[in-house]
């Protein structure tokens, strides 16, 4: 067997492991709530449709008004204020912290005894 294909059964075994952890576990209920409450998933959509307007308009190279910025703000504070947004939002930054970890610790594993930077530190460079 290659080294890539151990490197890639490990990947799997790791994927199980993490879809067994608390924070997976919280995230996905997360989502399932969202997708069943209709104020929730209505405010999250408004906002994803924003956003991608926004996207657009930065692609296009249209610098964004003061309007688009205050309806963008506007979007997230009402998005945020319901509660099933919310914990959906929290449970989403949780996750993503500890793949942000394991991410590092496969930084470490590659570079060995070598500092790995920070992904605040990669920002800054």
């Amino acid at each position: 067997m290659a080294k890539i294909d151990t490197a890639l059964d490990m990947c799997v075994q790791l994927g199980k492991i993490l879809s067994e952890t608390e924070e997976y576990q919280n995230m996905k209920q997360a989502e399932a709530n969202l997708l069943h409450d209709e104020k929730a998933r209505q405010l999250v959509e408004g906002l994803q449709k924003l956003q991608m307007e926004v996207q657009q308009k930065k692609l296009a190279g249209i610098p964004l008004s003061e309007v688009d910025k205050n309806n963008m703000l506007e979007a997230e504070a009402r998005a945020i204020e319901n509660p099933v947004v919310k914990a959906s939002f929290e449970a989403h930054e949780k996750f993503q912290a500890i793949m942000t970890l394991v991410s590092t610790k496969i930084r470490e594993g590659i570079l060995g005894t070598q500092q790995v930077p920070c992904d605040d530190e990669e920002a800054e460079e």
